[in-house]
């Protein structure tokens, strides 16, 4: 008897770009240009509108000054906040690497750094095969997505997202606080 296989073609991973890294007014959008997720930040709270379904708000992150940051999803938990260091827990893996691990309705993901401006994610139970790939630009570059999303990982999309702007902004604050340090000891960063 004769077998033959069938080999199919995985479907690539999505694309998302983000329009501006200030985001008090980005949007998120998938290639070719369909904006997915508006981002709005008034300080207080960062809010990801669904771009899709006018009114919906997929995501909010509650900045707060004295007790800890929270973030919420208005259609899950009955909009309960969760803790951002509950959420995405930074925990250290078995080889030494510095991670996050991401709570989410389909169970915990993590995120890996890879260097300082990209993290891979990928599901707790399997630490070799990325879903995502997110690189924090410090200043959007044409053609260069903010993250790309395997096609299974699909549903995580809005964990996903508000995991990236959270992590975005962490890398952001490291960066300006070695360029404060930097800068105080005399060191000249333009040559």
């Amino acid at each position: 008897m004769d077998s033959t296989t069938t080999l199919v073609n995985p479907t690539p991973p999505t694309p998302y770009f983000l329009t501006s890294t200030d985001s008090k007014t980005a949007t998120f959008y998938a290639h070719p240009g369909i904006p997915l997720y508006t981002i709005t930040d008034d300080g207080k709270q960062m809010i990801v509108n669904d771009r899709r379904t006018p009114g919906r708000i997929a995501a909010i992150f509650h900045q707060r000054e004295i007790l800890p940051n929270t973030i919420s999803f208005p259609e899950r938990n009955g909009n309960a906040p969760i803790s951002v260091q509950k959420w995405l827990r930074k925990t250290k893996l078995a080889d030494g690497t510095i991670a996050f691990v991401m709570g989410t309705d389909y169970g915990p993901y993590v995120w890996k750094i890879i260097s300082s401006h990209r993290q891979k994610v990928y599901a707790q139970n399997d630490l070799d095969r990325p879903i995502a790939s997110c690189s924090f630009h410090a200043t959007v570059l044409n053609g260069k997505p903010a993250f790309l999303l395997e096609y299974d990982a699909e549903p995580l999309r809005e964990d996903i997202l508000l995991a990236y702007l959270l992590q975005r902004q962490r890398v952001i604050s490291e960066d300006r606080l070695i360029d404060v340090f930097v800068g105080s000891n005399g060191v000249d960063k333009t040559s």
